[in-house]
């Protein structure tokens, strides 16, 4: 082929044009973008919001618990969560010295009175015998502590007077809620005991208190007539008068 037959099919060429699908195929090709890859969420991706949760977590247990609590306290023996008041209650004595322990249950008794007194105003039936052994076993253990008490001889006035007001407060409760239930609540033979001793107790302390303090002629007729209370064994006799003279 010569020179100028090439040129001429050269020429030719140039006057071929593509098929109208080939162009766009070919555009297509081009200018197509490159596929997204969807990643997946690893465990590390999370690990902010996890650790924000877990600083946290301490703050609202605590909050919870400050919450059941507080909850619990207005429960009586029966209710589901009386077992978390108890709990308070255990650690209440656990913190206890030795010698306030007989008032700390003492307190507790009258606790169980007052929720006795509340169950039968309310007249909740379900909660009643729950209620009554829980007096029973907090009776039992306040008269175990004066009973220990009193065989090892504290000497302390204020804790000892702090106690006779717990035992006749309760003694006050008792008799009330007895009256409202119509029955007796417990045995309190060995309690009685215990509360006659603790009185007697207290008022040999006083006696021996007062009787070395300079009084007015007034205070000592009055300490007096606590003496013959006392040797006749009018102790609550005895201790009203006492009291007046340790207020003065």
């Amino acid at each position: 082929m010569t020179q100028e037959q090439l040129i001429r099919q050269l020429r030719k060429l140039r006057e071929v044009e593509p098929s109208h699908d080939w162009v766009i195929f070919t555009k297509k090709r081009i200018f197509a973008t490159e596929p997204e890859i969807k990643k997946t969420p690893s465990l590390l991706s999370f690990l902010p919001l996890f650790r924000y949760k877990l600083a946290f977590a301490p703050i609202i247990s605590v909050l919870i618990i400050i919450g059941l609590f507080g909850f619990a306290e207005n429960t009586v023996p029966g209710d589901l969560l009386f077992s978390v008041k108890q709990m308070t209650e255990t650690a209440q004595v656990a913190f206890s010295s030795q010698a306030e322990k007989p008032r700390t249950h003492l307190m507790l008794v009258n606790k169980r009175l007052e929720e006795l007194s509340r169950i039968a105003e309310n007249n909740q039936v379900r909660n009643l015998d729950p209620a009554i052994k829980a007096f029973q076993a907090s009776i039992a253990q306040a008269t175990k502590d004066l009973i220990e008490m009193e065989s090892t001889g504290s000497e302390d006035p204020m804790i000892i007077k702090e106690i006779v007001a717990e035992t006749q407060k309760m003694t006050e409760n008792k008799q009330k809620v007895e009256s409202v239930l119509g029955t007796i609540i417990g045995d309190t033979e060995e309690l009685d005991n215990a509360i006659l001793q603790l009185k007697r107790q207290t008022a040999s302390y006083l006696i021996a208190d007062l009787s070395q303090r300079t009084l007015p002629e007034e205070d000592v007729e009055l300490l007096n007539e606590a003496k013959q209370d006392f040797e006749e064994g009018e102790y609550d006799k005895a201790l009203e008068k006492m009291w007046l003279l340790s207020n003065k």
